[in-house]
């Protein structure tokens, strides 16, 4: 093995190798492919990933969430002010304008920039890769895959995050330019060079944005015909519209209003996620139950698409 690939997601990251039967997607210590993107600081560690997700309800203001889309930009760019309401840490602004994330770790106050928790995360993967890998004993070259939209400035900032992650990046390569690579590497009944293309859309709806990409396939060959995406129409949109139903619909019924209570909040939005992946899969009603949800009233629902 000589290179590994990061996905880095908003919600999840995976980790990719080459190895003889082909491209395998590897776990990580709890068996799982995905490892959510996830860094919680606390009066004696650091902690990434699945543990850090664990312990995100009851160390809330110490826990950095969605921050993929903060990296390489401005504290008073119109997008970071729309994605501060999905990050439960308190975010400041440092001078010339970038991004802080106010924590208490080892028993002090900290900022961290977005940069710093992107290579908190890298380290984590990287960890993870050579816990996994008997054949190595340290990874240093990686890919790492990013939006086709991102910004040279938020290219540039992910590269100096690999640095700190003490990572040789040889490449950031964007995930539409992936996904077809994986759809046509392995396709054997493409059409040969000369002949009509085969035109394929892929819809990726990711869980801060969703990106669309026509690719045509020749036999060793592709081109990349259209793109488009969008910051807004995404997974925790809808996560959030239906937060906000079920805000209402607990404060009829219940005397309760989660908004005003910051655990609780996060607490509706996490449970409207798996409400939401259920849904996709079912036309039936949804319950939805949170036990001890605010002042120690257990509350329930359900939701039908």
């Amino acid at each position: 093995m000589s290179v590994v690939g990061f996905d880095l997601g908003n919600l999840n990251c995976y980790i990719a190798v080459a190895r003889q039967g082909g491209i395998e997607v590897i776990t990580n210590d709890y068996s799982l492919h995905a490892t959510p993107s996830c860094v919680s600081f606390g009066p004696k560690t650091r902690v990434m990933g699945d543990a850090a997700k664990q312990q995100a309800n009851t160390n809330l203001n110490n826990t950095v969430i969605n921050f993929k889309h903060l990296i390489g930009r401005r504290f008073t760019d119109q997008r970071t002010q729309q994605i501060r309401q999905w990050i439960p840490c308190e975010m400041i602004q440092l001078p010339d304008d970038h991004i802080g994330l106010k924590v208490n770790y080892l028993g002090e106050q900290r900022v961290f920039t977005p940069e710093q928790i992107v290579a908190a995360l890298l380290v984590k993967l990287k960890q993870i890769t050579e816990n996994n890998l008997r054949e190595v004993s340290k990874v240093t070259d990686c890919v790492v895959s990013v939006p086709y939209y991102f910004t040279d400035a938020q290219r540039r900032a992910l590269l100096a995050a690999t640095q700190m992650a003490d990572l040789n990046c040889l490449r950031i390569l964007n995930e539409s330019t992936a996904v077809a690579l994986a759809y046509g590497i392995y396709k054997q009944d493409l059409p040969a060079e000369g002949e009509k293309a085969r035109n394929v859309l892929f819809l990726d709806v990711g869980h801060a944005a969703s990106q669309a990409y026509i690719v045509a396939y020749n036999k060793g060959k592709l081109s990349m015909l259209g793109a488009a995406y969008d910051l807004d129409a995404a997974g925790r949109g809808f996560d959030g519209v239906l937060r906000d139903h079920f805000r209402h619909d607990f404060k009829e019924r219940y005397n309760i209003d989660a908004a005003t209570k910051p655990r609780a909040w996060q607490r509706l939005l996490e449970e409207c996620e798996k409400l939401k992946k259920q849904m996709s899969a079912n036309s039936t009603p949804i319950p939805i139950n949170i036990e001890c949800f605010m002042d120690d009233k257990d509350v329930s629902g359900k939701l039908q698409r």
